[in-house]
């Protein structure tokens, strides 16, 4: 069977108020202790693959989990048990026989989960959805990583009506959108009692810290992470949910998913890639832009305000953790003019959590599963029209590369912004093998016109806030002399463009 559901972080101030809600809806609870198996290299987790035993009350359920046609969507095949004891004959007759057979050997007990679940059934139109309230411990080796979450499934009828009540329910209860299930979790902290085991650290944490080890890093998609399809409409569609869930999942970090309290270090960490994530996403819907749907357009016109809003975050981050740590280095007089109180509308953190921007991601992603997310039908040809557009934008970066110097600062950043949105999408094709290196150029070319704009962001925040005159002037003077060497970096760098031409082919072998 395919099983399809959404997740939501509930912060401890929710609590409260949905336990209260969930009393109006309850058809009942149920214990939920469960063993999770892999091997001891995680191949099972590496394929996207869950194997666990259950017990339900008072039965036992085998249950494997495979990956599914989206990111909500899994492959779920359950075999009632006697007893925990697992049996993979089970499988014989399955499409998880030849994913789990060649490890049928290896496999063994990894971590374990006890949840108390509160459930309800609702109906909603012609469509039925459960709701599960889950409270409890996810523990591997003595460290124990909490769990507070509400999950929807959709049992039968209409995708979109899953994400009907999802909606009711973050908004009404400040929820937060949670792409991680919970055997990526556990696997993620018996990887972190394997690692302090090996380095013979102690594995008495509290579940707090448990939550700080298991979040110290912001979330990148991996690499490579080209679309392999052969249908347009489909390779928009995944490249699209890849890019909005790398912005999903550092909301949630930033948001302080499972009661975390990053330091600014981190948050900034968090905020620049879920940045990373939204030009991603932007930059699919610019390249389809012509297609794109009217619910795909309007969301997309939806998250440019936040895009906007975070910019300003991060700006203020790149001023205060990396550009200033500089000039003190370099002598400024100080002392270091402090975090100006924002124009921002919120706090990034607080705008992260905020369930105007929760339920905004959750519309996105509604957007992308349930589509339709691309108009082709009076589109012939529509993958050379794509390819051309690719190649008019390399073409573009190149002649401006050409006078880098010579162009004003809001070409420049245009220009990065180019760079970016061409790389992102050329890191999505299925023939863009890179043989020619040219990936690696608009990396470092982004990377370099980077350091240029935040140079000129720097200034420009100086010549506001500097502590004292002496301080603007050291500021502007040092920051000038670090623009030109930069800027003569970017230059070569984008000199580089003229030997390269990308493989614009989508779809075609």
């Amino acid at each position: 069977m395919l099983e399809q559901e959404l997740k939501f972080f509930v912060p401890e101030s929710a609590r409260p108020g949905l336990l209260t809600a969930f009393d109006v809806v309850r058809t009942g609870s149920i214990t939920l202790n469960a063993i999770y198996f892999d091997t001891p290299e995680r191949d099972l987790a590496r394929a996207g693959i869950a194997l666990r035993l259950r017990k339900e009350g008072e039965q036992w359920v085998q249950t494997v989990k495979l990956r599914g046609p989206d990111t909500l969507s899994r492959i779920e095949i359950n075999h009632p048990r006697p007893g925990p004891e697992l049996d993979l004959q089970l499988y014989k007759d399955s499409a998880a026989h030849a994913a789990l057979a060649p490890y049928a050997q290896q496999i063994q007990a990894r971590y374990q989960t006890r949840i108390q679940r509160e459930l309800a059934l609702i109906k909603q139109g012609q469509s039925e959805l459960e709701l599960a309230y889950d409270v409890g411990h996810i523990e591997s080796n003595g460290l124990k990583l909490l769990v507070n979450e509400l999950e929807i499934e959709l049992i039968s009828g209409e995708s979109i009506t899953m994400f009907e009540a999802g909606q009711r329910w973050l908004y009404k209860h400040g929820l937060i959108l949670e792409m991680r299930s919970k055997s990526e979790r556990g696997d993620a902290l018996a990887s972190l009692a394997d690692r302090r085991r090996a380095k013979s650290e102690p594995l008495n944490l509290t579940p707090e810290q448990v939550a700080a080890a298991l979040t110290r890093k912001a979330y990148d998609l991996p690499k490579p992470h080209f679309v392999d399809t052969e249908d347009l409409e489909q390779f928009y569609s995944l490249s699209a949910t890849m890019s909005l869930e790398q912005v999903i999942r550092n909301a949630a970090l930033l948001a302080g998913v499972d009661g975390i309290r990053p330091d600014s270090a981190l948050q900034a960490d968090y905020l620049a890639l879920m940045r990373v994530g939204l030009r991603r996403l932007r930059s699919c819907r610019k390249l389809f832009k012509m297609w794109l749907s009217a619910s795909e357009g309007y969301a997309n016109t939806r998250l440019t305000h936040y895009f906007g809003l975070f910019g300003q975050a991060r700006d203020q981050d790149l001023v205060h953790l990396e550009i200033t740590p500089l000039l003190l280095q370099a002598g400024m007089p100080g002392p270091a003019p402090e975090a100006a109180p924002a124009h921002l509308e919120h706090d990034p953190v607080q705008l992260a959590s905020a369930a105007e921007f929760q339920s905004l991601l959750l519309s996105n992603l509604q957007s992308l599963i349930c589509g339709p997310t691309l108009e082709l039908q009076n589109a012939p040809q529509a993958e050379h029209l794509v390819e051309a557009r690719i190649s008019r934008w390399f073409h573009t970066i190149q002649l401006r590369s050409q006078r880098f110097a010579q162009i004003s600062q809001d070409k420049q950043h245009r220009l990065r912004n180019r760079i970016k949105s061409l790389r992102y999408c050329l890191e999505f094709l299925p023939s863009a093998a890179d043989k020619q290196g040219l990936h690696k150029v608009l990396r470092e070319c982004q990377a370099l016109i980077g350091a240029v704009t935040d140079v000129d962001v720097a200034l420009d925040w100086y010549a506001q806030h500097a502590a004292s005159p002496e301080q603007a002037q050291f500021a502007r003077d040092w920051l000038s002399h670090a623009r030109q060497g930069r800027a003569a970096h970017a230059q070569h760098a984008l000199n580089a463009l003229d030997q390269h031409q990308p493989q614009t082919e989508l779809l075609r072998r």
